[in-house]
């Protein structure tokens, strides 16, 4: 395959054969190891924000904390854990063979995106309202306020916190990217419906570029799993 036929595959629709049918639509031929690769960093992404919240966490006590504070980290460490455990069963899944559900991609990631997002900007205003909880009440008075003090060395917990902000905000973009590819392809297909259908050509996807992504071409295990049929083990 060469040119614009290598990036796309006609997709028959349900019950039709395959003779010489027009009824069906074109979708990315790349679509299934593209997903793969989304699976793939969103899962090593979530492992960096897991990784960073538990070290952070374990370098303070948290009875300095209330209760709702608490509260809302565990809130963000299920969060993390959840998400991972979905895009691993989702990369088994495709792996396997089985063909993705659009609307639930699109559903998945466009609420991880929103999700990811706002931890990311709560943990950094999370930084900065506590500042003071790392530091002694003696610390805070005016005695000596006009010696020189030499800085104190920033607390651990915010190197973690920082961290996990931008495990974060990089795994929320990465899942808002994967949304917006999977509602391209959702729309592409609905408006190749009906009197219209096989007119709209859907975004070609590549994996990791163009250039790789003929590279991998030449393998017939990569051409196989960019084949929209079901893979057989």
């Amino acid at each position: 395959m060469s040119g614009a036929e290598s990036l796309f595959t006609w997709v028959y629709g349900p019950g039709v054969t395959r003779g010489g049918s027009v009824v069906g639509h074109h979708q990315p031929e790349a679509l299934r190891p593209v997903l793969f690769l989304f699976y793939t960093l969103e899962t090593i992404f979530n492992m960096f924000c897991m990784g960073y919240h538990i070290s952070g966490f374990q370098a303070i006590e948290l009875h300095v904390f209330e209760w709702d504070t608490v509260a809302i980290h565990y809130f963000y460490l299920m969060t993390f854990y959840f998400f991972m455990v979905v895009t691993l069963l989702q990369s088994v899944n495709i792996c396997t063979g089985n063909t993705p559900a659009v609307v639930t991609e699109i559903w998945k990631s466009s609420a991880a995106a929103i999700v990811f997002i706002l931890i990311s900007l709560s943990t950094m205003w999370d930084a900065e309202r506590q500042f003071y909880v790392f530091f002694f009440a003696s610390e805070l008075g005016d005695k000596n306020s006009h010696a020189f003090v030499e800085d104190r060395p920033i607390h651990p917990i915010f190197h973690y916190l920082r961290g996990m902000s931008i495990s974060s905000l990089t795994c929320g973009i990465l899942y808002l990217l994967h949304a917006t590819i999977m509602i391209d392809v959702k729309l592409t297909n609905d408006r190749n419906q009906g009197e219209s259908k096989g007119t709209y050509m859907p975004i070609p996807l590549f994996v990791l570029g163009r250039f790789i992504h003929r590279k991998l071409s030449a393998y017939d295990w990569f051409r196989e799993f960019c084949e929209n049929d079901i893979i057989y083990l």
